[in-house]
C-alpha cells in the first residue's frame, strides 16, 4: 500500500480523527504562534512527517508510524500556566494507546500483520526518544539486540523533526548518519 492509500483509508474509516487532527492547534494563541511548529494545525505536521517518510522509501511500519504518532495532540492538548503555551505532555503514550484501535483494523483488513501491529504501536510511543537531549550513544546501545526497531525510530524520529517548520531542526543530517552509524555497530 502506497502512503497516499493509507491516508485515505485513515480519513475514510477515522473521520472523526482527522476532523480532531485538522481543528487543533500547535499555536500558543491567535497572535502568538508556536516557534516549533509554524505549520500550526497537527494534521498538516502529520502529512509532512508522512510524506518524508514516503520521500525516503522507509519501510511500511515506519510510515504507518508516522501517520500515528500524533493522534492523541487534540485530547492532550493543554495550555501551560506558566507560560501561558500550548503543550501535549504525555502524548505520545495517549497516541500510542489510542493507535491500537485503528492498528487492529489494519490487521484485520491485512494491511499489516501483528508483529507490524506491535512494532508501530511501540515506535508510536517512543517517537520522541530522540528528540531529547541524551547521551545517544550510551542510550542506543539499549537498542543492541533490536537493530531493526533502532533504525526505525530513528527513521521515525528524522521525519518527524523534518515535518515541521521551525528554526531549531534537532535532527541534522549530521545527528541521523551519526545515530544510524551506532546501528552499524550492533551486528
Amino acid at each position: 500500500m502506497k502512503m497516499y492509500q493509507i491516508v485515505e483509508w485513515f480519513q475514510i474509516n477515522y473521520p472523526e480523527l482527522h476532523n480532531d487532527l485538522l481543528q487543533c492547534n500547535h499555536n500558543f494563541d491567535e497572535t502568538d504562534l508556536n516557534p516549533y511548529h509554524l505549520e500550526s494545525d497537527c494534521w498538516s505536521h502529520t502529512m509532512l512527517v508522512c510524506k518524508i517518510a514516503e520521500l525516503y522509501n522507509y519501510d511500511k511500519v515506519v510510515q504507518i508510524a508516522a501517520l500515528l504518532h500524533d493522534i492523541s495532540k487534540p485530547n492532550s492538548r493543554k495550555i501551560n500556566p506558566i507560560n501561558n503555551h500550548v503543550q501535549f505532555f504525555g502524548h505520545e503514550e495517549l497516541s500510542a494507546l489510542m493507535s491500537e484501535d485503528v492498528l487492529c483494523l489494519m490487521v484485520q483488513e491485512n494491511i499489516i500483520s501483528k508483529e507490524e501491529q506491535i512494532e508501530i504501536r511501540e515506535l508510536v510511543l517512543m517517537h520522541g526518544f530522540f528528540h531529547q537531549d541524551l547521551n545517544e550513544k550510551e542510550l542506543s546501545k539499549h537498542f543492541m539486540h533490536r537493530k531493526s526497531f533502532y533504525v526505525y525510530l530513528v527513521q521515525l524520529s528524522r521525519c518527524d523533526s523534518l515535518g515541521r517548520f521551525c528554526p531549531d531542526n534537532r535532527f541534522s543530517d549530521e545527528r541521523y548518519d551519526k545515530l544510524m552509524s551506532y546501528a552499524n555497530e550492533y551486528r
